[in-house]
Protein backbone atom coordinates (compact mmCIF):
# COMPACT_ATOMS: atom_id res chain seq x y z
CA UNK A 1 0.00 0.00 0.00
CA UNK A 2 2.91 2.20 0.90
CA UNK A 3 4.87 1.52 -2.68
CA UNK A 4 1.48 2.15 -4.05
CA UNK A 5 0.61 5.98 -2.48
CA UNK A 6 4.45 6.59 -3.41
CA UNK A 7 3.84 5.83 -6.95
CA UNK A 8 0.92 7.77 -6.85
CA UNK A 9 2.17 10.49 -5.10
CA UNK A 10 5.58 10.48 -7.57
CA UNK A 11 3.25 10.55 -10.44
CA UNK A 12 0.87 13.36 -9.50
CA UNK A 13 3.68 15.44 -9.03
CA UNK A 14 5.30 14.85 -12.55
CA UNK A 15 1.78 15.47 -13.48
CA UNK A 16 1.05 18.75 -12.04
CA UNK A 17 4.83 20.03 -13.00
CA UNK A 18 4.20 18.99 -16.66
CA UNK A 19 0.19 20.92 -16.55
CA UNK A 20 2.39 24.31 -14.50
CA UNK A 21 4.74 24.70 -17.53
CA UNK A 22 2.08 23.90 -20.31
CA UNK A 23 -1.28 26.01 -18.84
CA UNK A 24 -0.65 30.28 -18.03
CA UNK A 25 -3.22 30.39 -16.03
CA UNK A 26 -3.92 28.33 -12.65
CA UNK A 27 -7.09 28.36 -10.33
CA UNK A 28 -7.47 26.53 -7.15
CA UNK A 29 -10.51 25.39 -5.87
CA UNK A 30 -12.32 23.64 -2.82
CA UNK A 31 -13.85 20.46 -3.18
CA UNK A 32 -16.41 21.31 -0.42
CA UNK A 33 -19.95 20.42 -0.87
CA UNK A 34 -19.00 19.96 -4.57
CA UNK A 35 -21.14 16.57 -5.92
CA UNK A 36 -19.08 14.22 -8.48
CA UNK A 37 -21.67 14.36 -10.73
CA UNK A 38 -21.15 18.80 -11.03
CA UNK A 39 -17.34 18.10 -11.21
CA UNK A 40 -17.96 15.44 -13.75
CA UNK A 41 -20.02 17.54 -15.65
CA UNK A 42 -17.58 20.66 -15.23
CA UNK A 43 -14.20 18.43 -16.58
CA UNK A 44 -16.51 17.58 -19.88
CA UNK A 45 -17.20 21.60 -20.13
CA UNK A 46 -14.16 22.63 -19.66
CA UNK A 47 -11.99 19.94 -21.50
CA UNK A 48 -11.40 21.84 -24.60
CA UNK A 49 -9.27 24.55 -23.31
CA UNK A 50 -8.73 23.30 -19.77
CA UNK A 51 -7.59 20.40 -17.44
CA UNK A 52 -8.92 19.58 -13.97
CA UNK A 53 -7.00 17.49 -11.64
CA UNK A 54 -7.56 17.00 -7.98
CA UNK A 55 -4.11 16.68 -5.55
CA UNK A 56 -3.17 16.90 -2.06
CA UNK A 57 -1.86 19.82 -0.69
CA UNK A 58 1.21 18.97 -0.14
CA UNK A 59 1.60 17.11 -3.69
CA UNK A 60 0.53 20.19 -4.72
CA UNK A 61 2.99 22.40 -3.10
CA UNK A 62 5.85 20.46 -3.69
CA UNK A 63 4.89 20.65 -7.77
CA UNK A 64 4.55 24.26 -7.94
CA UNK A 65 7.72 25.02 -6.22
CA UNK A 66 9.76 22.71 -8.55
CA UNK A 67 8.04 24.55 -11.10
CA UNK A 68 8.39 28.13 -9.73
CA UNK A 69 4.80 28.86 -9.43
CA UNK A 70 3.64 30.74 -6.22
CA UNK A 71 0.68 30.24 -4.83
CA UNK A 72 1.80 31.16 -1.59
CA UNK A 73 -1.53 33.12 -1.16
CA UNK A 74 -3.89 30.45 -1.08
CA UNK A 75 -2.06 27.95 0.86
CA UNK A 76 -4.04 29.24 4.22
CA UNK A 77 -7.59 28.85 2.51
CA UNK A 78 -7.46 25.70 1.09
CA UNK A 79 -7.37 22.21 3.06
CA UNK A 80 -6.36 18.90 2.49
CA UNK A 81 -7.24 17.63 -0.83
CA UNK A 82 -7.98 20.68 -3.45
CA UNK A 83 -9.12 21.24 -7.16
CA UNK A 84 -7.05 22.81 -9.82
CA UNK A 85 -8.05 23.85 -13.00
CA UNK A 86 -4.89 24.51 -15.22
CA UNK A 87 -6.46 26.55 -17.94
CA UNK A 88 -5.98 28.95 -21.31
CA UNK A 89 -8.97 30.99 -20.37
CA UNK A 90 -8.94 34.44 -18.86
CA UNK A 91 -9.09 34.17 -15.27
CA UNK A 92 -12.42 36.36 -15.39
CA UNK A 93 -14.01 34.15 -18.02
CA UNK A 94 -12.65 30.86 -15.66
CA UNK A 95 -14.64 32.07 -13.20
CA UNK A 96 -17.83 33.58 -14.56
CA UNK A 97 -17.86 30.15 -16.55
CA UNK A 98 -17.62 28.19 -13.43
CA UNK A 99 -19.96 30.65 -11.52
CA UNK A 100 -23.20 30.06 -14.38
CA UNK A 101 -22.38 26.45 -14.37
CA UNK A 102 -23.98 25.14 -11.03
CA UNK A 103 -26.08 21.98 -10.22
CA UNK A 104 -29.01 21.19 -8.21
CA UNK A 105 -29.09 19.41 -5.04
CA UNK A 106 -31.47 18.14 -2.48
CA UNK A 107 -31.86 20.32 0.67
CA UNK A 108 -30.78 19.56 3.94
CA UNK A 109 -31.15 21.25 7.33
CA UNK A 110 -29.15 24.45 7.94
CA UNK A 111 -28.67 25.20 3.90
CA UNK A 112 -29.77 28.70 3.27
CA UNK A 113 -32.02 29.04 0.34
CA UNK A 114 -30.94 30.79 -2.37
CA UNK A 115 -33.70 31.92 -3.42
CA UNK A 116 -37.80 31.94 -2.06
CA UNK A 117 -38.28 28.10 -2.74
CA UNK A 118 -41.98 27.58 -3.52
CA UNK A 119 -44.07 24.07 -3.34
CA UNK A 120 -47.44 24.51 -6.16
CA UNK A 121 -49.96 23.40 -5.47
CA UNK A 122 -51.23 19.72 -7.41
CA UNK A 123 -50.62 15.94 -6.69
CA UNK A 124 -47.54 14.43 -5.12
CA UNK A 125 -47.69 11.00 -6.13
CA UNK A 126 -47.67 10.04 -2.69
CA UNK A 127 -49.86 7.88 -1.01
CA UNK A 128 -51.77 8.31 2.17
CA UNK A 129 -49.93 7.56 5.64
CA UNK A 130 -47.42 9.10 7.01
CA UNK A 131 -46.33 11.60 4.15
CA UNK A 132 -49.52 13.50 5.56
CA UNK A 133 -47.96 14.73 8.61
CA UNK A 134 -44.45 15.03 7.65
CA UNK A 135 -46.21 17.47 4.77
CA UNK A 136 -48.36 19.31 7.09
CA UNK A 137 -45.46 20.03 9.09
CA UNK A 138 -43.82 21.71 6.45
CA UNK A 139 -46.77 24.14 6.66
CA UNK A 140 -48.19 22.70 3.29
CA UNK A 141 -52.30 22.18 2.79
CA UNK A 142 -53.01 18.90 1.87
CA UNK A 143 -55.81 16.24 0.74
CA UNK A 144 -56.40 12.95 0.26
CA UNK A 145 -57.43 12.68 -3.81
CA UNK A 146 -58.21 9.10 -4.54
CA UNK A 147 -54.93 7.01 -4.22
CA UNK A 148 -52.37 10.08 -3.55
CA UNK A 149 -51.93 13.54 -1.50
CA UNK A 150 -52.77 16.23 -3.29
CA UNK A 151 -51.86 19.75 -2.30
CA UNK A 152 -53.98 22.77 -2.02
CA UNK A 153 -52.15 25.74 -2.93
CA UNK A 154 -48.82 27.04 -3.47
CA UNK A 155 -47.01 27.28 -0.34
CA UNK A 156 -43.21 29.44 -0.16
CA UNK A 157 -41.82 26.79 2.70
CA UNK A 158 -38.34 28.64 2.82
CA UNK A 159 -37.48 32.58 1.75
CA UNK A 160 -34.71 33.31 0.21
CA UNK A 161 -31.60 33.70 2.69
CA UNK A 162 -33.70 31.55 5.80
CA UNK A 163 -32.09 27.96 6.96
CA UNK A 164 -33.83 25.56 5.76
CA UNK A 165 -35.84 23.95 8.77
CA UNK A 166 -35.43 19.86 9.08
CA UNK A 167 -39.47 19.53 8.49
CA UNK A 168 -38.93 21.25 5.01
CA UNK A 169 -36.12 19.56 4.18
CA UNK A 170 -37.68 16.19 4.18
CA UNK A 171 -41.07 17.35 2.83
CA UNK A 172 -38.75 18.91 -0.50
CA UNK A 173 -37.04 15.63 -0.48
CA UNK A 174 -40.34 13.36 -0.63
CA UNK A 175 -41.30 15.80 -3.67
CA UNK A 176 -37.72 15.11 -5.19
CA UNK A 177 -37.32 19.15 -5.44
CA UNK A 178 -33.38 20.28 -5.43
CA UNK A 179 -34.07 23.72 -4.78
CA UNK A 180 -29.98 24.62 -3.61
CA UNK A 181 -27.60 25.32 -6.61
CA UNK A 182 -24.02 23.91 -5.73
CA UNK A 183 -20.47 24.33 -8.06
CA UNK A 184 -17.25 24.50 -7.87
CA UNK A 185 -15.28 26.81 -5.57
CA UNK A 186 -12.58 28.93 -6.73
CA UNK A 187 -10.74 30.75 -4.04
CA UNK A 188 -8.00 32.47 -6.61
CA UNK A 189 -6.50 32.41 -9.41
CA UNK A 190 -2.66 33.07 -10.84
CA UNK A 191 -2.53 34.66 -14.80
CA UNK A 192 1.16 34.01 -14.68
CA UNK A 193 0.92 36.10 -18.88
CA UNK A 194 0.11 39.32 -16.47
CA UNK A 195 1.66 38.46 -13.05
CA UNK A 196 -1.31 38.77 -11.15
CA UNK A 197 -3.25 36.65 -8.63
CA UNK A 198 -6.52 37.81 -8.47
CA UNK A 199 -8.54 36.33 -5.38
CA UNK A 200 -12.20 35.61 -5.71
CA UNK A 201 -14.18 38.55 -4.65
CA UNK A 202 -12.10 40.39 -7.10
CA UNK A 203 -13.19 37.85 -9.76
CA UNK A 204 -16.73 37.88 -8.98
CA UNK A 205 -17.79 40.40 -11.51
CA UNK A 206 -21.83 40.80 -12.33
CA UNK A 207 -21.36 41.48 -16.16
CA UNK A 208 -25.28 43.00 -16.71
CA UNK A 209 -24.07 45.55 -14.61
CA UNK A 210 -20.51 45.75 -16.19
CA UNK A 211 -22.23 45.99 -19.27
CA UNK A 212 -24.92 49.07 -18.22
CA UNK A 213 -21.66 51.30 -16.73
CA UNK A 214 -19.81 51.11 -20.28
CA UNK A 215 -23.13 51.74 -21.84
CA UNK A 216 -23.56 54.50 -19.71
CA UNK A 217 -19.90 55.89 -19.74
CA UNK A 218 -19.89 55.72 -23.08
CA UNK A 219 -23.35 57.92 -23.46
CA UNK A 220 -21.59 60.52 -21.48
CA UNK A 221 -18.52 60.65 -23.20
CA UNK A 222 -20.19 60.86 -26.32
CA UNK A 223 -22.82 63.58 -25.32
CA UNK A 224 -19.59 65.88 -23.97
CA UNK A 225 -17.67 65.07 -27.07
CA UNK A 226 -20.49 66.39 -29.39
CA UNK A 227 -21.28 69.40 -27.22
CA UNK A 228 -17.71 70.33 -26.87
CA UNK A 229 -17.12 69.86 -31.04
CA UNK A 230 -14.60 67.45 -30.85
CA UNK A 231 -15.25 65.46 -34.24
CA UNK A 232 -14.64 61.50 -34.16
CA UNK A 233 -16.42 58.54 -35.87
CA UNK A 234 -19.32 58.91 -33.19
CA UNK A 235 -20.12 62.07 -32.84
CA UNK A 236 -19.43 64.10 -36.32
CA UNK A 237 -23.02 62.88 -37.72
CA UNK A 238 -24.53 63.84 -34.09
CA UNK A 239 -22.74 67.58 -34.24
CA UNK A 240 -23.87 68.33 -37.82
CA UNK A 241 -27.37 67.20 -37.07
CA UNK A 242 -27.60 69.54 -33.82
CA UNK A 243 -25.89 72.03 -35.51
CA UNK A 244 -28.64 72.00 -38.42
CA UNK A 245 -31.48 71.34 -35.85
CA UNK A 246 -29.61 74.86 -34.16
CA UNK A 247 -29.42 77.11 -37.21
CA UNK A 248 -33.12 76.05 -38.07
CA UNK A 249 -34.31 77.31 -34.73
CA UNK A 250 -32.65 80.24 -35.25
CA UNK A 251 -33.52 81.27 -38.49
CA UNK A 252 -37.13 80.89 -37.14
CA UNK A 253 -36.95 82.91 -34.05
CA UNK A 254 -35.21 85.59 -36.43
CA UNK A 255 -37.60 85.52 -39.09
CA UNK A 256 -40.45 87.71 -38.08
CA UNK A 257 -37.77 90.47 -37.25
CA UNK A 258 -36.55 90.29 -41.13
CA UNK A 259 -39.88 89.94 -42.69
CA UNK A 260 -40.73 93.50 -40.61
Amino acid sequence: MTSHTRKWKEAKLEEVKKLAKDYPVIAVATLDKLPANILSVLRKRLSKDSTIIVAKVRVLQKAFKESGVDLSKVEGQIKDSVLVIFTKKNPFELFSFVKKNKGSTAAKEGDIADIDILVQAGDTGLPPGPALSTLKAAGLKVKVAGPTIAISEDKVVAKKGEAIKKEVADVLGKLNIKPIKVGMKIVGVLDRNENMYYQADVLDVDEDELFNKFTLAYQQAQNLAVNAVIFEEGTTELIIVKAEREAKAIEKAIAPAITQ
